[in-house]
């Protein structure tokens, strides 16, 4: 939603991303009626066309007693798991394709970590054979937690598992994402939930997190209050994502009319991450905040793109999603940004501009209680606006960049180091970042290709 000149609002409209992958990047269904496959498809398509289908995992049918309660079979997160096995063995017979690329919301995410940690394991098989990459919208890759309680509940839930809620406690985690695991073992106490095991690339995997847990909705609001509001509603923050991936945050919901499924941020996210060619690492180093027992510091950083309507990445203190900046870490991880040069509107067609705003929030104790005396509501201590061009050029980038405190155009040149496999490049924070963050402190900049 934007104001207009006049003052009056103006909606945008997000289609769907099975709409924005038919029309944006030539994805065909392959549905008719009930059935899906490549038989279906129209005889005058591009037979390329194939490689390029959008094929749908309908786990959830068998429980659904819609249309024949008789048959309503509720299935185990490892069935489910195998019979998306099943179907990608299918996609690769009909299509032809060597692998595929699965999206995934909310607990089918968990069944394709099913896939990926136990089934191609216990069979023998290495999940990087099937599945190229993998993105996941509000997954509870942590479990699912409540905000109150004191844990009695997520106890009672486990031991009970009515309708199988006990997926999302760590007993039946460990059962469904652990290879050779049975249905009477319990985890031992290095078993962690939200990790990927080694059973797959973490940097081929991306989490979506949604922090917007005020307009979810389900059950007349009664999920989003017992979660919590650091959550999208039903999954807290840090519970949906798996520590070695790629993640945005953004201020969606879990689903709903603001859902995160059905939202321009979430997209843009995905089709960067599936098609885009280049990856810039982007952290924040050689940190020396002030050493003061009674302050801590927390980091802010939004991420827009050239031509884009909305923010691909925000964790701000609003949100309840900050960076913390611990005492004794020096360097953050700020985001990982994909960029398509195609897609870029700028004059030369391939000039990718992004711009991040990086602001440092100071929270002040004493006796170990919160004091607000001295506090200003979502003023930082200091903030400012990076903005860079990159542009892909053989054998390597150039890029320029500017704090928009200094300049109102990036006008000075990234100085990288490296080659075409590998660039990286510094950028040096203005006279009041380093005043607060040290004089070394910097914004590293590290652009690889990808596909």
């Amino acid at each position: 939603v934007r104001v207009g000149p006049q003052g009056s609002p103006q909606f945008f409209a997000f289609e769907s991303p099975l709409l924005r992958l038919m029309t944006d990047h030539s994805y065909a269904e392959v549905f008719e009626g009930e059935l899906q496959g490549i038989l279906r498809m129209r005889a005058d398509d591009d037979p390329e066309r194939k490689h390029r289908t959008v094929w749908i995992h309908r786990y959830y049918d068998p429980t659904s007693g819609t249309y024949d309660a008789d048959t309503v079979q509720r299935l185990e997160i490892e069935q489910a798991a195998k019979r998306l096995a099943g179907l990608i063995a299918q996609i690769k017979t009909e299509t032809g394709s060597q692998k595929v690329m699965l999206i995934a919301h909310s607990m089918g995410g968990l069944i394709c970590r099913s896939l990926l940690q136990k089934i191609y394991p216990e069979d023998n098989e290495k999940a990087t054979d099937h599945v190229d990459k993998v993105f996941t919208y509000g997954t509870p890759h942590g479990g699912i937690q409540l905000d109150v309680g004191g844990g009695v509940l997520e106890w009672a839930r486990d031991r009970i598992g009515w309708n199988n809620s006990d997926d999302f406690g760590r007993r039946r985690m460990y059962q469904y994402l652990t290879p050779g695991a049975g249905p009477a073992d319990e985890p031992p106490s290095d078993f962690k939930a939200n990790s990927l095991g080694g059973a797959f690339p973490g940097d081929r995997f991306f989490c979506l997190v949604g922090t917007n847990s005020r307009d979810y909705d389900a059950a007349h609001g009664l999920s989003r209050r017992m979660i919590g509001p650091q959550s999208d509603g039903l999954v807290q923050v840090d519970s949906a994502y798996v520590t070695e991936a790629h993640r945005a945050y953004v201020h969606r919901s879990h689903s709903g009319r603001y859902g995160m499924v059905n939202s321009e941020e979430a997209y843009q996210n995905l089709q960067r991450f599936f098609f885009g060619d280049v990856k810039v690492d982007i952290s924040l180093c050689d940190v020396e905040t002030p050493k003061e027992s009674d302050v801590s510091y927390q980091a802010e950083v939004r991420f827009a793109i050239r031509g884009l309507p909305v923010l691909v990445h925000e964790r701000t203190t609003d949100h309840y999603c900050p960076i913390l900046m611990e005492d004794k870490k020096r360097s953050f991880e700020l985001f990982t940004a994909f960029l398509i040069p195609r897609l870029s509107p700028a004059d030369d067609g391939n000039t990718c501009r992004y711009a991040m705003r990086v602001a440092v929030q100071a929270l002040h104790r004493r006796d170990g209680f919160l004091t607000f005396n001295d506090h200003l509501e979502q003023i930082p201590v200091w903030a400012d606006n990076l903005v860079v061009d990159l542009t892909p050029q053989k054998g390597g980038y150039t890029g320029t960049y500017g704090w928009r405190s200094e300049a109102p155009e990036p006008s000075t040149p990234l100085a990288p180091e490296g080659s075409a496999e590998g660039w990286s490049a510094d950028v040096t924070l203005p006279a009041s970042g380093r005043n607060l963050l040290g004089e070394s402190a910097r914004i590293l900049l590290e652009a690889v290709p990808w596909s």
